[in-house]
């Protein structure tokens, strides 16, 4: 599906964050998407992630981490590899920035571990989680029990940065979480499986829709 997707830098307090967006103002579903460390909201581009959300109803909002990509650094943000404790406050406040009150929360990898975080701190903001092998989580596995809205994990079976034995546990923790493992992909599944990828996505997606 070919879509116009806008790409422009926003001011979030004193800094300047780079974003990728498709918008139509006529629509109340959002859903932001959050990178992983060794990429950038362009990475998302690569497969038809923004076509698909948005012929499913949504906004789709894809934010450079400050310091990553065309983004600026902001220490107020600052994380480094696992320790990424200050992400669900750049989550938080770029949503207030864009104007998105609820949305469903995707990320991957580092994005992944972030979307979690920010979850388990401001369920009501968040419709649904899609955490694509999220990282650095491990410490705070033991709250997973809290998380109320509708998961979906999404691995790949041949994984070698965060293991597939992470993949069950996690699911295994959330009540009614779905797993989706994707067979011969690695830690970038959306990369190496996009079609089956976006499969996983839509069918929970609509499941969703479904149900309200």
């Amino acid at each position: 599906m070919a879509v116009t997707i806008q790409a422009e830098t926003i001011k979030l307090g004193v800094s300047r964050v780079f974003h990728r967006k498709l918008y139509d103002p006529s629509r109340t579903s959002n859903i932001v998407l959050l990178h992983g460390w060794s990429f950038t909201s362009l990475d998302w581009t690569k497969l038809d992630l923004f076509g698909t959300l948005s012929s499913l109803g949504y906004n789709v909002f894809a934010p450079d981490y400050p310091g990553f990509g065309e983004s600026h650094g902001d220490e107020r943000y600052q994380i480094t590899q696992g320790n990424i404790e200050n992400g669900p406050l750049f989550v938080n406040d770029y949503m207030r920035a864009v104007n998105i009150q609820k949305a469903v929360v995707m990320g991957a990898s580092m994005g992944g571990g972030i979307a979690v975080r920010y979850t388990l701190l401001h369920q009501s903001n968040v419709s649904a989680l899609i955490g694509v092998a999220p990282a650095w989580v491990e410490d705070i596995k033991g709250k997973f029990d809290e998380i109320q809205v509708p998961t979906l994990f999404v691995w790949g079976g041949s994984d070698r940065s965060v293991p597939v034995s992470m993949a069950k546990e996690y699911s295994s923790l959330i009540k009614d979480s779905k797993l989706e493992i994707i067979r011969g992909a690695g830690h970038a599944v959306y990369l190496d499986r996009p079609e089956e990828f976006l499969k996983a996505v839509k069918n929970f997606l609509s499941g969703l829709a479904k149900n309200h």
